[in-house]
């Protein structure tokens, strides 16, 4: 699993600044996340890769989102380098790869926000919080299998249709 991992160490690089992580300190989030994997192998190994070997992104981007949070102790927050610097970047290709990676972060809002108030409140509530499933159905009074299923219903909704869109981005 690391080995496959590994070879696109660069990619989670990215994806864990664009999940708040300070450029300086995102090489030792990705460790961490190595580390993570790797002491729960038996369970997220064949969550994260296919029986072709292709990696799960989404599963993947919540591990290093997830392990971001954690680290940083901190709301997960998309920063750009010109905010992270307070100027802008002088490196072209990151700053394009953060626009074209913020205009698919829009897209997906939008199709969020396109579902309803009940739905959108309930993703960007898992999403975009600490809230486990079971604090939120603590809090809400909604079934912790509803929220189980609706939130799997998302993640599938959202890998459908932005998995071509995210492959392109890189």
């Amino acid at each position: 699993m690391l080995e496959i991992l590994g070879k696109r160490n660069d990619e989670w690089i990215r994806m864990a600044i664009a999940a708040g992580s300070p450029p300086s300190f995102a090489e030792d989030i990705i460790q961490e996340v190595y580390l993570r994997l790797h002491k729960y192998k038996d369970t997220a190994e064949h969550k994260l890769i296919d029986s072709e070997g292709e990696v799960n992104m989404f599963y993947m981007w919540g591990v290093i989102r997830n392990t971001t949070r954690t680290e940083l102790g901190k709301e997960n927050k998309y920063i750009a380098f010109k905010e992270f610097y307070h100027e802008e970047s002088e490196d072209e290709a990151d700053s394009e790869f953060e626009k074209r990676y913020q205009s698919l972060m829009d897209n997906i809002q939008e199709e969020v926000d396109s579902w309803g108030a009940y739905n959108s409140k309930l993703f960007n509530l898992y999403f975009k919080t600490d809230l486990s499933m079971r604090k939120i159905s603590a809090g809400t009074g909604i079934g912790l299998t509803h929220i189980f299923t609706s939130i799997d219903r998302y993640r599938n909704s959202i890998r459908d249709k932005f998995t071509v869109d995210y492959n392109d981005l890189k």
